[in-house]
């Protein structure tokens, strides 16, 4: 299933289970939640919904997300809608959704302390905190909204490998967890 197809399956399934979350957020939560504890059933990520619905869906995002985490090669994407097919309003949104809820899941159990992290993804946490809030200014002209745009999804990216590898530094992959004992 690619990421576009995931995205359009969980959008569809959140929105005929009623819930509020958008894609990109259940995505970030997820992602929060799987930094933490990379064994996180992916229903978790979803509020006050039924996920039974959404099963398949949310166990591809789940197997996707943690082959990116894990990749030696840094694959990890956030979950946001395409950039072909929606408009740059609609991606910041959705890329600040996204951020608010990664914070989310790095929270949700009690078990994150920023304290113990590095200065350096401390500051990462600190900027996706402040991206959480990002909105596009009408200001901006669109080809330079654009390039924006793809440097903060690549920060983001990029920052959240970061946390991952800091937090899971002595994990295995998905694949290779089957096979311990």
């Amino acid at each position: 299933m690619s990421q576009s197809d995931i995205f359009m399956a969980l959008d569809h399934g959140l929105k005929q289970a009623g819930s509020v979350q958008t894609p990109g957020e259940t995505h970030g939560t997820l992602t929060g939640m799987l930094c933490i504890d990379n064994e996180q059933p992916p229903a978790a990520a979803v509020d006050d919904v039924e996920a039974e619905n959404l099963t398949a869906a949310l166990e591809a995002l789940r197997e996707m997300t943690l082959e990116g985490l894990f990749d030696p090669d840094l694959s990890f994407t956030p979950l946001l809608p395409d950039d072909d097919e929606h408009s740059l309003d609609r991606r910041v949104n959705a890329l600040a959704r996204w951020c608010s809820g990664f914070l989310f899941g790095l929270s949700y159990r009690g078990r994150f302390d920023p304290d113990q992290l590095s200065d350096e993804v401390r500051e990462i946490v600190t900027d996706l905190t402040e991206l959480s809030k990002a909105e596009l200014t009408a200001e901006e002209d669109a080809d330079s909204a654009e390039a924006d745009y793809a440097e903060l999804v690549e920060y983001v990216r990029v920052g959240v490998q970061m946390i991952f590898l800091e937090l899971q530094p002595r994990r295995e992959g998905p694949e290779t967890r089957e096979t311990l004992h």
